[in-house]
């Protein structure tokens, strides 16, 4: 556990490398013909997960100075049976589980508890219907037989992951496939990333008026050597917690953001009035940066403001299902809290109330740790967060950047525990 002070962000921060464009290169890199180095890859548990699973399907990774080395599996003849550990990342499973299916590769299946109980059942059933048999829509569960290209409906709120999942397999098919959806795409800046570095692997997605047509029988064509953006996301909460914390004295500088990206974001400093404001009262559309959500919620909780966040269904299907963790955040920290079909709302009774001994529960979330960490700088006396490795699933080194700009902390050892 990790005790957390009251604190001033202050200073300059080169921008993490985004987790999500590295996962997607990795698991492209392990098809081509050739060999792909890629450079800028994060050093988080999610990664080292990403490399376990490419090295189940037969790959060769190897991890120096100059970037990650991948040489790709034998496709002609993949290995039969393939043992997958997804760790703490969903993103990694669902990449990982297409691209099985993609190869017809039978995967025994499994994930650390807080995934493992996170439903997968958009993606699988969709899958189910296509040539690929499970055992069970949740993991752990044993899949095989090999995908079938087709049509695949999904509703413009079931996540971004499941959609650039099958945009990563589909080409490989023996035929077309269309992916159509019943509603506009929420958050559809993630598949643009996807099918941006698609493009880089000589691979062709069409978008359409109903969604995306992808044709079938194509080649990934290794680019030799492709660099890992730098995470807007990331940076996105460090400028607003150094905003929303310092009272007018606080300021992070984020240095190394790509200027042309398909990431959110970019326009981060139109969202910091609204954080800045001792406000008591917030309407908050969090659809142009959804995963702010969090820090604004813990921000309301903190503040014991009512905030009412809307625009953002997908966080139902990552790694928790965010709002509903915030919600029993805010409760434990003495403010009241509804959920919403696309938000939350918090109810503000004033001052927060909460012992020092009490322990928040980020469920696994690193963004939810992260925001809670930096929302903490606000409150009057320390708060107790739950799994000091949390944030190390994203970004290994937040709390050395967390001291560093000004955060104070105390790792509690386990015989307090």
């Amino acid at each position: 556990m990790i005790k957390i002070y009251p604190s001033t962000f202050n200073g300059t921060l080169k921008a993490p490398a985004a987790v999500a464009h590295a996962q997607r290169l990795l698991f492209m890199a392990s098809v081509p013909a050739g060999n792909t180095i890629i450079q800028n890859v994060p050093d988080c548990s999610q990664i080292d997960a990403a490399i376990s699973c490419i090295k189940g399907f037969g790959c060769t990774v190897v991890r120096n100075d100059d970037g990650v080395l991948v040489v790709p599996f034998h496709k002609n003849d993949p290995v039969k049976t393939v043992y997958l550990d997804f760790e703490h990342s969903s993103t990694t499973a669902r990449l990982a589980i297409t691209m099985a299916a993609a190869f017809g590769i039978k995967a025994e299946c499994t994930a650390s508890s807080d995934i493992a109980r996170h439903s997968n059942f958009s993606l699988i059933s969709r899958m189910a219907l296509r040539g690929v048999r499970f055992t069970g829509f949740t993991l752990p569960f044993t899949m095989q037989g090999r995908l079938d290209p087709g049509e695949y409906v999904f509703e413009g709120n079931e996540g971004s992951q499941f959609i650039s999942s099958l945009l990563m397999s589909l080409p490989l098919l023996s035929a077309d496939s269309t992916i159509k959806l019943s509603s506009p795409l929420v958050d559809p800046s993630f598949v643009d990333l996807t099918i941006e570095s698609l493009k880089k692997f000589g691979i062709r997605i069409e978008k359409t008026d109903y969604g995306y047509f992808v044709p079938g029988r194509q080649y990934y064509d290794s680019p030799g050597l492709i660099d890992v953006e730098n995470d807007w996301g990331l940076a996105a909460l460090w400028i607003a917690a150094g905003a929303a914390c310092g009272e007018g004295r606080g300021i992070v500088t984020v240095t190394d953001l790509p200027d042309v990206s398909p990431q959110l974001y970019r326009n981060v400093t139109r969202e910091l009035p609204l954080i800045t404001q001792d406000f008591t009262e917030l309407d908050f559309d969090a659809s142009d940066c959804p995963s702010l959500a969090t820090f604004y919620a813990a921000m309301a909780a903190v503040r014991g403001a009512t905030v009412t966040i809307t625009g953002v269904p997908q966080l139902k299907n990552k790694e928790t299902d965010r709002m509903r963790v915030m919600k029993g955040i805010c409760e434990a920290l003495g403010q009241k809290a509804e959920l919403l079909d696309d938000g939350l709302k918090i109810i503000g009774t004033g001052k927060p109330e909460y012992s020092e001994d009490t322990v928040i529960d980020c469920a696994g979330d690193p963004w939810i740790f992260m925001s809670m960490a930096l929302a903490a700088g606000k409150l009057a006396k320390p708060i107790v967060l739950k799994d000091e490795h949390c944030a190390e699933k994203l970004n290994r080194g937040f709390l050395d950047d967390f001291r560093r700009l000004g955060g104070k902390y105390e790792i509690i050892p386990d015989s307090q525990d």
